[in-house]
């Protein structure tokens, strides 16, 4: 509040006035440094009284409004104060700029800005500022003129209260949704508290308290859950076991119950503000937002992986693409781990914080420019929370319009250029062949269009693997594990397992004689035995293991159905397992470790009476000599 004060002194004192103004104004100023805005008020109204063209109190009753939340004004005040011939109050065309601007006033608060800008020898940093504020009001402006589909709805009254409800996340097969309601706890405490609603019978039930394993007496809330709906993470502050004023916790579900919340620990919390997670749906990346030093800003967000033996690693910034030397927050990274959602007031947009949209093509690609969600989704206000369901269009958000209560989860459909893609969901379950016990094993999952590896992780201790890919596309699945055969499947993932998961069952054998794996995933076209460009990714991971076990020598089968002639058969067969031994060969692996036979028709494994079977029978085999 008294920031502005400081402004004031060598204008009054350098100024022309009377001494009766003069000494009113003075006065006043010290009213206000003193917390007595009112007679601060009285004395500056008496000064202009005295004085009119004393510019001084103009500037005193201005803040004096702002601060009283009367903007119109403030405005009015301020600009009475100011004038060009004055340098030392130019700051004033920015502060009026900024005014309308939050107003939503974008074309008046254009023209303070560049009037301010028009002239010369300006404070680098307010020079910076009002530029950076121009660029905002030219965007609002022409976001204005063209408006983004946006119908909002309110989500009714079993998610919303009379009380506040906000920061919504939402399973991945969006049948859990879980809210922070800050509302009545025990004795009748009002605090942020969890509470979840399952999607059962086309409807949403009555939302329930989470418990006591994760709700206190104190905050909690920016959550998020995991692909498989079993971890949560959220954000608790000032907890007995807090490393910073605000930690990130985890809680686990078994059989239906949240286990007692923990603090993640110090590799990711901090000192520092520690808050807002997201994990990415194959379960391995972990963005959450951070104020530690080593970002760009204020605010940043960050990322940590979690590594195959359950640790996290140290948080990397996401870079200037993303960060600002402003604030981002709210960050989201969509089911189909291409899609990234957050906040800002640092990109260009139409207030005080915007929302903003990124992608990228694969895991490791670097991610886009981020695009401005537009108007009216962004407004002159503060827009900072958004989620997106798995079919990629269905957002979920809080607002203060017209509901149950102060604040309600709303849900609406984002137009086209602003929705991720739709997702389709893989359960894989890794097993011991022999021993029919669940292993823990790397899981890579590779696009067969793009060749993009679009999952790389792993399997839990049960050996489950949750993953969300983009619906209505081909896929290679490669698990390996030390010690054992890798295993390789080529399936689809279409529409309908965006309500029910496909299921893949990997079983893996070990590394011993006689033992063999099936290549899915090496492909040729017909009657010919060069290979199709979706299959290096299978001949790599086959070269690979050859080079992490040097010691195994292996036969390289090849197998055709029985249409044709069968002399034709196993030549072609012989030569397209001819071809895998080339491609090894060619790539570093000794040819004394190899051996290629094509056997024509003569070992099928299923009927030659249907497609499904003949394609089962086409087939590239390595055995373990």
């Amino acid at each position: 509040m008294r920031l502005l004060i400081l402004l004031f002194f060598p204008l009054f004192v350098l100024g022309q006035s009377s001494s009766k103004a003069r000494k009113a104004y003075n006065k006043a100023i010290e009213l206000y440094q003193n917390d007595a805005p009112s007679k601060a008020k009285k004395l500056a109204l008496s000064a202009i009284k005295n004085d009119a063209d004393f510019l001084d109190p103009y500037l005193l009753l201005g803040d004096i409004e702002e601060q009283a939340g009367n903007i119109e004004q403030a405005i009015n005040y301020y600009l009475s104060g100011l004038s060009d011939n004055n340098p030392k109050n130019l700051w004033g065309y920015v502060k009026v700029g900024k005014m309308f601007f939050y107003e939503g006033n974008y074309t008046k608060s254009k023209i303070q800005f560049e009037h301010y800008l028009s002239f010369d020898n300006q404070n680098k940093e307010l020079f910076n500022s009002a530029k950076k504020y121009l660029d905002n009001c030219n965007f609002a402006i022409e976001a204005l003129k063209n408006p983004v589909h946006f119908v909002p709805k309110n989500m009714g009254s079993a998610i919303n209260s009379n009380w506040e409800e906000y920061l919504p996340s939402i399973s991945a097969d969006g049948k859990i949704i879980i809210i922070t309601r800050r509302g009545p706890h025990k004795d009748q405490i009002i605090s942020e508290d969890f509470y979840y609603s399952k999607f059962i019978n086309n409807q949403w039930s009555p939302a329930q308290n989470m418990g006591a394993s994760i709700n206190t007496i104190g905050n909690e809330g920016a959550q998020c859950l995991s692909a498989d709906g079993k971890t949560l993470f959220f954000t608790a502050c000032d907890r007995v076991d807090g490393l910073g004023r605000c930690d990130i916790y985890i809680s686990f579900n078994k059989d239906g119950f949240w286990s007692e919340a923990r603090n993640i620990g110090p590799t990711i919390n901090s000192k520092y503000w520690d808050s807002q997670p997201s994990f990415s749906p194959d379960g391995r990346d972990l963005y959450f937002v951070s104020n530690r030093p080593g970002g760009f800003g204020g605010m940043d967000i960050w990322k940590s992986t979690l590594s195959k033996s359950g640790y996290f690693s140290e948080p990397v910034n996401l870079g200037p693409t993303i960060n600002t030397p402003f604030n981002e927050m709210s960050p989201f990274i969509h089911t189909d781990n291409r899609t990234f959602y957050f906040a800002s007031d640092g990109h260009v947009g139409m207030g005080n914080f915007d929302l903003f949209i990124s992608k990228r093509e694969g895991l490791n690609s670097s991610w886009s420019d981020p695009v401005n969600l537009g108007s009216p989704i962004n407004t002159f206000g503060v827009e900072n929370s958004l989620v997106v369901a798995s079919d990629g269009k269905t957002a979920y958000y809080a607002s203060s319009k017209s509901g149950y209560g102060k604040e309600d989860i709303f849900y609406f459909l984002l137009a086209e250029n602003i929705q991720a893609q739709e997702v389709a969901y893989l359960q894989a379950n890794v097993i011991d062949a022999d021993k029919k016990t669940a292993l823990k094993a790397d899981i890579e999952i590779i696009d067969l269009e793009t060749g993009q590896v679009v999952v790389s992780s792993f399997s839990n201790k049960d050996g489950m693997f949750y993953g969300c890919l983009p619906a209505n596309s081909n896929y290679a699945i490669n698990v390996s594990k030390k010690g054992f055969l890798f295993y390789s499947e080529y399936f689809k993932l279409t529409n309908e397992s965006s309500t029910k998961a496909l299921s893949l069952n990997a079983l893996l054998q070990k590394v011993e004689s006689g033992k063999s794996v099936v290549l899915k995933n090496i492909f040729f076209d017909v009657d010919d035995y060069s290979f199709k460009k979706e299959s290096l990714i299978e001949l790599e991971k086959l070269k690979y293991f050859l080079t992490s076990n040097p010691g195994v020598s292996v036969m390289i089968e090849g197998h055709t159905d029985n249409t044709g002639n069968e002399n034709y058969n196993r030549s072609l067969s012989e030569n397209r397992a001819k071809a895998v031994y080339l491609y090894l060969i060619k790539h570093g692996i000794k040819p004394e470790r190899l051996q290629y036979v094509g056997y024509g028709s003569q070992q099928a494994i299923d009927t030659n009476e249907t497609e499904r079977g003949r394609s089962n029978n086409r087939r590239t085999v390595f055995k373990i000599n």
